[in-house]
């Protein structure tokens, strides 16, 4: 009997030494304004269309960049994450307006002291860039002009900020990204495949910032 219980109280120790759970403390998501200006242009069908832009839904997409981040790097780090979200009623509007808003923006010294019980402290840095890449099929042989790129960049620290893990992904092929397959869509609806979808604008909107995303995660996930 006593051998049993320092059987059982020694897994319940090594269990909890192997539990993990960390935050994406800082979250920087830039895109450049080409991808994301509203205007007005005329196509050969003389029809004014009105181009889609992130200003959309920017707080929504920024919710779910979030969520989506710590289901899929906790489920690599097996690890239980959460995130540093801005204090809504505090928050500024950035310096730079192509940069995302509602997204951790912490310094690691604020996270530990906030954090002081996690092992666990994320980094996330990424860029979609109008060039570099190739031009999106929209559908009916409509093409985007731009050429957008993504950069993505993801450190993962302990509590003593030694570097753990880190990846980075550079894509630049997004020809077929609105009928891009997901294995694994996180119950997030913009993932779900619509190869039906049929559209004619010429530049990326919110649902395409978070496929996108969602490619450079996958790939820095099987890096």
């Amino acid at each position: 009997m006593k051998h049993l219980f320092l059987t059982t109280l020694l897994a319940l120790i090594c269990f909890s030494g192997t539990a993990q759970s960390g935050v994406i403390y800082n979250f920087s998501f830039r895109i450049d304004d080409e991808l994301t200006t509203q205007m007005e242009v005329q196509n050969k069908d003389y029809k004014i269309l009105n181009l889609s832009t992130i200003e959309e839904m920017p707080k929504e997409l920024s919710d779910t960049l979030i969520l989506i981040s710590e289901q899929m790097i906790g489920e690599l780090l097996n690890a239980t994450m959460t995130s540093m979200r801005p204090n809504e009623d505090k928050l500024l509007s950035p310096a730079l307006p192509e940069h995302l808003m509602h997204l951790p923006a912490n310094t690691f010294r604020k996270s530990t002291k906030t954090y002081d019980s996690l092992n666990i402290f994320v980094e996330i840095q990424c860029h979609i860039a109008a060039t570099g890449g190739v031009k999106i099929s929209f559908g009916a042989k409509s093409f985007s002009k731009l050429k957008p790129k993504l950069i993505l960049r993801i450190k993962v620290l302990d509590k003593e900020k030694n570097e753990i893990d880190s990846r980075k992904v550079v894509l630049k092929d997004f020809e077929k990204l609105r009928s891009e397959s997901f294995e694994k869509t996180y119950g997030i609806q913009g993932l779900a495949v619509n190869k039906d979808q049929v559209t004619r604008s010429e530049t990326i909107n919110s649902n395409d910032v978070l496929r996108m995303y969602v490619m450079g995660l996958v790939e820095a996930m099987n890096n």
